[in-house]
């Protein structure tokens, strides 16, 4: 997904659902936003370690 910050367009990943069973109802999960460490690389590489937070944010 694309989004315009300040008139610079960024591209960000969604991972997960944001509410997760909580008995009948459905509770929303916290946000966790990650930014990677600079130019040369996308976020696919942290995948392996990102991937597990959805369980949980």
């Amino acid at each position: 997904m694309f989004a315009s910050i300040n008139g610079t367009k960024i591209y960000f990943d969604v991972e997960g659902s944001g509410y997760i069973p909580a008995g009948p109802k459905m509770v929303k999960k916290p946000v966790l936003v990650a930014v990677h460490g600079g130019p040369g690389s996308d976020h696919s590489d942290f995948k392996p370690w990102l991937t597990p937070l959805a369980e949980d944010y």
